[in-house]
């Protein structure tokens, strides 16, 4: 196993992508990365860790809720399930920083390049994927493992439930956040990045096609092979 130095930007944050040794090679001499779309590590991580949190903000209510509307309709929401809001479609590319385990490492693939920019980073997949699909715009930055708060709002858009029609009262999620994830096991162990393109659907309307594009590889350097 051979190691190399970092080589990142000034004033950036020290991140990398761990994946197997095919996409490694992949990136490092083409720039070729894989995006994939929110529904489909919805589907994986659900199936194989039990996770239904991608792409929804969400809160526990095992603080019952008590909840009384003008027409005098008293309602109550209480359990150990879990009430949000779903995303606006989008694709994914994750990276991590230092804090993670050699076992998480190991998981993903074993074989880690570093990031120069990840604001250079993001600004390149956001120009290659805009030549592939419609994109709404972007986002990225670290995730934060934690539940998000409710409301009660008169706002029908985005509303997790109805509460009464008229007079409109509605519970909702606030500020949602595409970069919040529900704080899960082993998830919460990892110190994750994300960058984040949304899209008007997905790649020939198929959530598992992952969104294919090249970047510059100035952009990388090789750090564990």
């Amino acid at each position: 196993m051979t190691e190399s130095h970092i080589q990142t930007d000034f004033n950036t944050p020290l991140l990398f992508r761990t994946t197997s040794e095919d996409l490694y090679q992949s990136t490092l001499e083409t720039g070729e990365l894989w995006l994939r779309s929110n529904k489909y590590y919805q589907n994986i991580e659900d199936a194989a860790r039990v996770d239904k949190g991608e792409g929804v903000n969400s809160s526990k209510v095992e603080f019952p809720l008590s909840l009384k509307t003008d027409n005098d309709v008293t309602i109550n929401i209480s359990g150990d399930g879990r009430l949000g809001q779903a995303i606006v479609p989008h694709y994914i590319i994750s990276l991590h920083g230092t804090s993670i385990s050699n076992s998480q490492k190991m998981d993903f693939g074993g074989f880690t390049y570093g990031i120069k920019s990840l604001a250079k980073l993001s600004a390149q997949i956001l120009y290659e994927a805009s030549k592939i699909i419609d994109v709404a715009g972007y986002r990225f930055g670290q995730v934060a493992y934690q539940n998000t708060a409710l409301m009660q709002t008169q706002n029908k858009n985005g509303a997790i439930m109805e509460l009464t029609n008229v007079p409109p009262h509605y519970l909702s999620a606030l500020n949602t956040d595409v970069l919040r994830k529900e704080p899960v096991m082993p998830f919460i162990e990892q110190d994750e990045w994300r960058i984040v393109i949304f899209t008007n659907g997905f790649v020939e309307n198929d959530f598992n096609k992952p969104l294919k594009i090249k970047v510059d590889t100035e952009l990388f350097f090789p750090y564990i092979a």
